[in-house]
């Protein structure tokens, strides 16, 4: 038995519709997979409906010899797109784990970037959950966001 194929676009529109009076959606853009679909879900959906202006963040630690290419490739996908990029560089802070480490001073740039009244959107799989849940603890919004 197949599945029923799914309407992302209108399904991702559904979901964001709480957020639809912010001055602006702001994507958590590592140039990944997960972050380029959003990225492309969401101009094409502004291109039919009345949506906030988008912009995207690319938060560059610096961490593996191939990191400084990041930057450029998320200017030249944002630029592509019409979609404005900040690229943040930031020190993670020596410790027990890189990978926290590199998560925390992640998520102080994502705070210290987002403005009143603008919304940070990231893209997910189901294996990143945890992380997502933690970003909201951590900002003191709880686990509804």
């Amino acid at each position: 038995m197949s599945r029923p194929m799914i309407d992302l676009p209108a399904k991702l529109l559904l979901n964001l519709k709480p957020w639809r009076n912010a001055t602006t959606w702001r994507i958590a853009f590592s140039g990944g997979l997960d972050s380029t679909v959003l990225l492309h879900l969401l101009v094409h959906l502004a291109k039919t409906e009345s949506l906030p202006t988008l912009s995207a963040i690319h938060v560059h630690h610096g961490l593996q010899a191939a990191a400084d290419a990041w930057p450029d490739h998320c200017q030249s996908v944002c630029d592509a797109q019409g979609v404005s990029l900040q690229v943040v560089r930031v020190q993670v802070q020596p410790g027990a784990s890189i990978e926290r480490a590199a998560r925390d001073a992640r998520y102080a740039a994502f705070i210290e970037a987002t403005q009143a009244n603008e919304v940070l959107m990231t893209a997910q799989h189901r294996d990143d959950q945890a992380e997502t849940l933690l970003f909201r603890l951590l900002r003191g919004a709880g686990v509804r966001g």
